[in-house]
């Protein structure tokens, strides 16, 4: 079904600058003013947006604060890689919908490259497009019995150790059933959408985007049994650490980063929802993209 016209366009940018912006950024901003689109980039952006612009374009872009940002466009471009969308899914409004324009490395789950989104532009600003709804899990930290640390993640987190050549142990609970103790260098709790990251790096298995299901991959287990698990997605994830203690950090999309302490107890998965809308390229698929982007087999 046609959804209405989108008028105002939020771009968000990789955090750092890359030459393809001097011709992209300049391109884009000025098809979409030439259609009276009104064009938004974040306030912290502007000092380093303006070095792609000369001055008359630059008057005619907007620089909003980060709530108004994330909250009142009608759309929001990511120019960057797959880390730059994850960063503007985890702070945008369920509601606006997501466009992925890859300009990094990998580009996995950023739906479209830059050579072929200009294609499907007019179309999309038109509300001719179709997308794709993904979860963001909810992590929390209790410490002595208060709220510590509250955020959520999209592709995956992972509680690993800081010192060097020093193993921790902890406890994993599903629904508040003990699922197995750890001793290695961590775990890493992934999404679907997230298990061709860390996970798979860490001997994780690849799951369909449609799986509704999380996966648990110890990380170099001290164990010939502990394996990683793919487990429902409608109950919480407890983790603890045991002694003996060590320094541990809980990272989330490799973006965000805190210390656990040894009586923290960390929750996953707790029914707490927020979804984010991320538009598809309708050429192209996932196997397609597995087999491109990993190289699993040529296509005939």
């Amino acid at each position: 079904m046609k959804k209405a016209s989108l008028k105002t366009i939020g771009i968000t940018l990789k955090p750092n600058s890359t030459p393809e912006f001097y011709n992209i950024l300049p391109n884009l901003c000025a098809w979409l003013l030439r259609r009276k689109k009104q064009v938004v980039f974040r306030e912290e952006d502007k000092e380093r947006v303006t070095k792609f612009f000369k001055q008359k374009s630059i008057d005619q872009l907007e620089f909003w604060n980060a709530k108004n940002f994330h909250n009142k466009v009608d759309i929001m471009f990511s120019l960057g890689g797959d880390g730059t969308l994850i960063g503007a899914c985890r702070r945008i409004n369920s509601k606006i919908p997501v466009l992925g324009i890859n300009l990094g490395r990998l580009g996995f789950i950023t739906e479209f490259n830059k050579n072929e989104y200009f294609d499907r532009l007019g179309d999309i600003l038109e509300g001719k497009y179709e997308i794709t709804t993904k979860p963001l899990i909810h992590v929390s930290v209790m410490r002595k019995g208060e709220l510590h640390f509250s955020d959520y993640f999209f592709n995956d987190a992972v509680l690993a150790k800081n010192d060097i050549a020093r193993m921790i142990y902890l406890r994993a609970e599903l629904d508040k059933e003990h699922i197995y103790n750890i001793a290695g260098d961590g775990i890493i709790i992934s999404t679907p959408m997230g298990s061709t990251a860390y996970s798979m790096a860490a001997g994780g298995p690849i799951v369909h985007p449609d799986v509704k299901g999380l996966v648990l991959t110890p990380i170099c287990p001290h164990s010939l049994i502990h394996r990683p698990f793919v487990i429902p997605d409608t109950a919480p994830i407890t983790l603890k650490i045991l002694p003996p203690h060590h320094s541990v950090t809980l990272t989330l999309d490799g973006q965000v980063a805190i210390n656990i302490d040894e009586q923290d107890v960390v929750t996953m998965n707790d029914k707490k929802v927020k979804k984010i809308s991320l538009i598809r390229n309708p050429d192209r698929s996932y196997f397609e993209t597995i087999r491109d982007k990993f190289v699993f087999s040529k296509k005939d």
